[in-house]
């Protein structure tokens, strides 16, 4: 989640002298309260923090005489020793895949550049989580089912303050012209594992089930960040496999080494630099891959569709060390470039392997001004055969204008959304020319797959 960057600093300092006497009366109110979950053992060693924090000793809840044995919960949920668990080596806790692999085209790399920074305390500028992209993305977006993937109890409910007026639903109206279902709620649902209780599985971008909505009051990125959300009491349980709603199949494993154990939008080396002085910043938090924690039988689903390792979806600490990306503020400087892991084609896509050669053009594609009418020119690009990653940036709102002197060819948009099929030319010969509809401002990228003897031009022009 992006904390809103317009609610100043100054600002933030206040409200954090008022809410720290209101994160003292929400741990003396849950003082009395204890969640069930089953115990995980062995350790594990935890990378030093980049930064030094101070901590404060997270309220408990006791355990009473008939739960004795169990765990001892914090204030925000999470089992109340983040600091001893931070030790301990977690089992394979993912039993079940929280989205049908069949239904998935590809799927981002962790540490990759896929849409904005998501990092943790000891990382930077990278995405930490897994973006998921189905066949027919926006026919999918408010349908595709989501399961949890653990054993579990859902605790928090998390709303952005601009819920239901974000960049997601931007780009739905533009590339559909249609507006999203009324019923569609934009949330993030957080599970507590029942054997890792000491980290949220957060899946983004939900709209939940009724009952859960029902049983998890919403609570908003700022309580989060001041450490005063609470989690719901006792919570909605959720078994592996159990549809928890419909949405993306975003998914983020965030493991909190001290603090309240309160959900953290502290996600971004720009957020902590404005929010660092709160308590959802000076915690400390390490993300993970969900292909760490994966049982066997889950991952055979992606076998299924795809001869992958579990590695394949990891870019590792020391590869990103190694080739580090650059931000500017929350945004990649260059966004989603290399960062996906393709599963499986779709069948709309022409495979290169089996494009044939069509009858060679005599006739010249027509000249940049012709194409362009009395449009200005933003960009333009000219090859033959297929080409990646052809990348631009428009300032304005514009079109795209293609020519080819024959087919097959094939061009998708990247506007940081995912690709998208904007044109389809079947095997011919001649001259043809197509022109786009209206795209918003943004930076963007084209992939074109086309025989290699078709020839084209393509434009971006003003609108």
């Amino acid at each position: 989640m992006r904390v809103k960057a317009s609610i100043s600093l100054l600002t933030a300092l206040l409200l954090f002298a008022c809410a720290s006497g209101v994160e003292n009366q929400v741990g003396q109110e849950q003082n009395d309260l204890a969640l069930n979950t089953v115990p995980v053992s062995s350790t594990e060693t935890v990378t030093t923090s980049k930064r030094t924090t101070t901590t404060t000793e997270p309220a408990r809840m006791s355990v009473s005489a008939e739960n004795k044995g169990e765990h001892e919960f914090g204030s925000g949920g999470l089992v109340a020793d983040l600091e001893s668990w931070s030790k301990r080596e977690l089992p394979l806790f993912i039993t079940a895949s929280h989205v049908d692999v069949s239904d998935i085209e590809r799927i981002s790399m962790f540490r990759s550049n896929a849409g904005h920074d998501y990092s943790d305390s000891f990382e930077s500028c990278c995405s930490m989580k897994h973006y998921y992209r189905p066949f027919d993305y926006y026919e999918k977006r408010f349908t595709q089912p989501i399961f949890s993937p653990v054993d579990g109890v859902i605790l928090y409910i998390g709303v952005d303050e601009d819920s239901g007026e974000g960049s997601w639903l931007r780009a739905y109206r533009e590339a559909t012209g249609k507006q999203p279902p009324d019923d569609y709620i934009d949330t993030k649902v957080f599970i507590r594992p029942d054997e890792a209780p000491n980290l949220w599985v957060r899946l983004h971008h939900v709209s939940p089930r009724q009952e859960i909505l029902a049983a998890v009051t919403t609570s908003s990125g700022i309580d989060q960040m001041f450490g005063t959300a609470t989690p719901a009491i006792p919570g909605f349980k959720v078994k592996a496999g159990e549809q928890i709603g419909v949405g993306l199949a975003e998914i983020s494993i965030e493991r909190h080494l001290t603090g309240n154990g309160v959900p953290s939008p502290c996600t971004s080396v720009d957020t902590e630099n404005q929010w660092g002085q709160l308590p959802g910043c000076k915690a400390e938090r390490q993300f993970h891959s969900i292909f760490e924690f994966m049982t066997d039988d889950v991952f055979n689903s992606y076998l299924e569709v795809a001869d992958v390792e579990r590695n394949d979806f990891i870019i590792s600490s020391s590869e990103r060390s190694a080739a580090p990306l650059r931000c500017n503020g929350e945004d990649f400087e260059t966004r989603d470039t290399g960062a996906y892991l393709e599963l499986q084609k779709s069948e709309n896509e022409i495979p290169i392997a089996s494009i044939s050669e069509p009858p060679l053009s005599v006739e010249p594609l027509p000249s940049l001004e012709s194409l362009a009418g009395q449009q200005q020119i933003v960009a333009s690009f000219a090859g033959k055969g297929s080409s990646l990653s052809q990348q631009f940036e428009s300032p304005s709102s514009y079109g795209v204008v293609v020519a080819s002197d024959g087919g097959p060819i094939a061009i998708e948009l990247d506007t940081g959304e995912g690709l998208r099929m904007i044109y389809n030319r079947p095997h011919g010969d001649g001259i043809a020319t197509y022109e786009s509809e209206t795209f918003v401002a943004s930076e963007a990228s084209f992939v074109i797959q086309a025989a290699p003897s078709v020839a084209w031009k393509l434009l971006i022009l003003t609108r």
